[in-house]
C-alpha cells in the first residue's frame, strides 16, 4: 500500500495553538458527554466504503498539556507519548461494526469564519492478524478524526484510520512541525456530521 506523508497545517494549529481550549461549565456530572457527534466515515482508498461513526467528548486536553505531549515527540517517539497516555478518557470513537476507543487527545479551536474545529486522537483499532504479524502498518499506532462544524453543529472533515506523528525540525527555520503520516494514499473523508447534544 502507498504512504503518503502528510503534513497539515490544520493538525498543527489545532495541536499547538495556546489559544484554543474553551471555558466549559463546571457542574456538568462526572462522565457525562461535553459534546456528540455523529456522521459518516466514506474510504477514499480502493473501493468505496462507508460507515457510521460516533465521537463522544467528555474534556478537551488543555494548552499546557498539549504543548507537553508535543515536547515529548521532540525527546522521544510516538510510542513513548502512546504509552504515557494510553490509559487517558476523554471520550470515545466508535464506528459502526467495530468497538469504540478512548479518546487520549482532544483538542476544539474556533475558526475566523465562526466555524469551530474538533480533533482527536486516539489508539486505533488493530486486527490480531497484524499485531501477531508484526506489520508494518503497526508504526502508525494512531487514529485522528477532524471536523468541521457551524453554528448549528453541521460539518464535514478528515479521518486517518493509521497515522504516525513526528515532530521534524525545519532546516530553513530551525523550528519543529508536527508531521502526520498517513497509512494509506488519501485520509478517508467525513460526512453528514451532526452535534447530538
Amino acid at each position: 500500500m502507498k504512504i503518503k506523508r502528510i503534513v497539515v497545517a490544520l493538525f498543527v494549529v489545532a495541536v499547538a495553538s495556546l489559544t484554543t481550549c474553551s471555558v466549559f461549565a463546571q457542574n456538568k456530572k462526572k462522565g457525562e458527554f461535553k459534546e456528540v457527534y455523529t456522521g459518516t466515515l466514506m474510504s477514499t482508498n480502493g473501493p468505496m466504503r462507508t460507515t457510521s461513526f460516533n465521537l463522544s467528548i467528555k474534556d478537551f486536553t488543555p494548552d499546557e498539556t498539549a504543548q507537553l505531549y508535543l515536547s515529548m515527540l521532540v525527546e522521544g517517539d510516538q510510542f513513548d507519548l502512546l504509552k504515557k497516555i494510553k490509559d487517558l478518557d476523554l471520550g470515545y470513537m466508535s464506528a459502526h461494526g467495530s468497538l469504540g476507543r478512548r479518546l487520549l487527545i482532544a483538542r476544539k479551536h474556533e475558526l475566523p469564519d465562526g466555524k469551530t474545529r474538533i480533533i482527536a486522537a486516539f489508539e486505533r483499532w488493530q486486527t490480531f492478524a497484524e499485531v501477531r504479524g508484526g506489520y508494518r502498518v503497526s508504526d502508525y499506532p494512531f487514529g485522528l478524526i477532524e471536523i468541521i462544524i457551524d453554528a448549528k453543529g453541521k460539518g464535514s472533515g478528515t479521518f486517518i484510520a493509521a497515522c504516525a506523528v513526528d515532530m521534524k525540525k525545519d532546516k530553513k527555520t530551525g523550528k519543529y512541525k508536527l508531521e502526520l503520516e498517513n497509512f494509506g494514499t488519501w485520509p478517508n473523508k467525513v460526512m453528514g456530521v451532526m452535534r447530538r447534544n
